[in-house]
């Protein structure tokens, strides 16, 4: 389905889109990437791919972006961890939604064939319950993080109304919580089990934990999301959201002693509770996306651990890390 095709993916150039770009590329497509604020990962640098340098909150560049395009996979997002959307609310709201609105209506112009909107577990209410997809409007997302889930949830609704007005066929996927190579290497922008992946490597001690360290989390390796990506734009552009669930969960607390003994030492390790712990539970059930696309999660926690692990290694050393 890819061979030949011109396509868009924003994001490129993280953790998720980068390997989306790899899986693409290797499918015979021919892709175009954004370039913003994030350096290009070397796995991609000397792919077939063409580089664009720019901002998606500028309509103008977000038309010059999808120009030409066939298929569009819209993973760009401002986001972080828990520490830097709860701080930064109004610079991570906003320019979300600005951003969405202009590639969504720039692939409107375009008339392209598929898009795919990347949203996430955060539109989620506070229940604990394991999620099915229909579960994410039964209440307000978690305090903690509401400017990004709501961007998100908002960034759904505007790709849903656009197929609903212009006929876009629109695939929308929610990954569970995304880790693995090529993600931040900084731990006030990465994501939760990066940032206590530098931790364990700069041998911090005490290891702080934010919050109680109870939050469940269920976890999927970032190539995994990026095949579901793939297969949900294929086989499922009905405007109807896809989880994309491992099946594995553990709290914070297990996660981060997980990481200290690959990091191999024994720090204390302390519960901050000044800092937010999150929703208390958020696992997401794989039920649909197996029927509908045939989607399992390949990468075992404890395979995908090793990975990250060995990538972080290879591009930070620990002494240079910053907490």
């Amino acid at each position: 389905m890819y061979k030949g095709k011109k396509i868009l993916v924003t994001g490129g150039t993280g953790m998720i889109g980068s390997h989306v770009v790899e899986l693409l590329v290797a499918e015979g497509a021919h892709v175009r990437t954004i370039v913003h604020s994030r350096p290009i990962p070397e796995e991609i640098q000397n792919c077939n791919v063409e580089f664009m340098n720019g901002d998606l909150t500028d309509k103008e560049f977000a038309e010059k972006a999808v120009k030409g395009t066939d298929f569009v996979f819209h993973l760009a997002a401002y986001t972080g961890g828990l520490g830097r959307t709860s701080t930064h609310p109004a610079s991570t709201l906003t320019p979300n939604l600005i951003m969405d609105g202009n590639v969504l209506d720039a692939a409107r112009k375009e008339n392209v064939e598929r898009f795919l909107y990347a949203s996430c577990t955060c539109v989620y209410p506070n229940i604990e319950k394991d999620l099915m997809e229909a579960d994410a409007w039964a209440g307000d997302p978690p305090a903690a993080h509401a400017s990004y889930s709501w961007s998100k949830r908002m960034g759904e609704l505007q790709a849903i109304s656009h197929h609903k007005e212009y006929g876009m066929k629109v695939a929308l996927v929610r990954p569970s919580n995304s880790y693995g190579p090529r993600d931040s290497l900084d731990p006030q922008t990465a994501h939760a089990l990066g940032a206590l992946m530098i931790k364990g490597l700069s041998k911090m001690d005490p290891f702080v934990i934010w919050g109680d360290g109870k939050p469940v989390r269920e976890y999927i390796y970032a190539r995994d999301a990026a095949k579901g990506m793939l297969l949900t734009l294929e086989k499922y552009c009905t405007a109807e959201p896809l989880n994309l669930a491992s099946g594995e969960y553990l709290s914070i607390e297990e996660l981060a002693r997980k990481i200290i003994k690959l990091c191999n030492y024994e720090p204390k390790i302390i519960f901050d509770k000044t800092k937010p712990s999150g929703q208390a539970r958020r696992v997401l059930l794989n039920n649909k996306a197996e029927e509908k696309i045939g989607f399992k999660a390949e990468t075992s926690m404890e395979e995908g651990l090793a990975k990250t692990l060995k990538w972080y290694r290879q591009n930070q050393k620990a002494d240079s890390i910053e907490i």
